[in-house]
């Protein structure tokens, strides 16, 4: 993983893709981690949010511009980037809590529900990046036994080596009474959006909507949210 300074703080680079935006001041970064920041902003029913998958914790700066100032608790296999966090986000980052080890393993240990689970665990390929196996086998019934009853699960999808798009989402919302699919115009990324407390495309679009554009981030206009056949 290689670090690129940049203006406002440092980008992880691995490969061709960009793990992580990490600035040095709340702010929005123009990317999807701003999207990924409102989902938790605007859905959370709760205070309660746990984070499978930290990679430098671009969701940060974002979330505490959006004024969301509850503890985080987050867990990565690595935490190579962590000291590049703190550096530059001291004084501002609030509590962020980050375990290193295996997202299932950690989850499994957790007793209290969570309001809002964000997964966004990856694994870089020859052809890029993809999500790895538990993703699709372990953690979507494991995140959902883990939730409020009126938690969200957000997860960051991401191709899966033979599957297509539709049955990976269908997958990834199987567990649940409802989920939504977000999409954007420059990722080819999707989120999954899926709980007992969910509310309709309509208005969950608009709530996110609002989030982003607390912090005049650009990608306020550039997403879409539409209901899973069959959620």
């Amino acid at each position: 993983m290689k670090v690129v300074r940049t203006r406002r703080g440092a980008r992880l680079v691995d490969g061709r893709e960009v793990v992580s935006e990490i600035l040095a001041r709340p702010g929005a970064s123009g990317t999807l981690f701003d999207v990924l920041a409102a989902c938790v902003a605007a859905l959370a029913p709760g205070p309660r949010v746990a984070i499978l998958g930290f990679a430098g914790g671009g969701v940060v700066a974002p979330l505490r511009a959006m004024g969301f100032a509850a503890p985080l608790t987050a867990v990565d296999l690595s935490r190579a980037s962590e000291p590049l966090f703190r550096r530059l986000s001291r004084g501002w980052a609030g509590d962020v809590r980050l375990t290193r080890m295996e997202a299932s393993a950690w989850l499994r240990r957790q007793k209290a529900p969570f309001d809002l689970i964000l997964e966004d665990l990856f694994l870089q390929e020859a052809g890029g990046a993809v999500k790895p196996r538990v993703s699709l086998d372990v953690l979507p019934h494991l995140m959902r036994d883990r939730l409020s009853p009126r938690g969200i699960v957000v997860t960051n999808v991401l191709p899966a080596p033979g599957m297509g798009w539709e049955a990976l989402l269908d997958r990834l919302a199987a567990p649940h009474p409802a989920a939504l699919v977000l999409r954007f115009r420059d990722y080819e990324n999707r989120l999954v959006i899926a709980g007992g407390g969910l509310e309709s495309a309509a208005r969950v679009s608009r709530r996110i909507r609002v989030a982003l554009d607390t912090i005049d981030s650009s990608q306020a206009a550039h997403i879409s949210v539409r209901a899973l056949p069959g959620s």
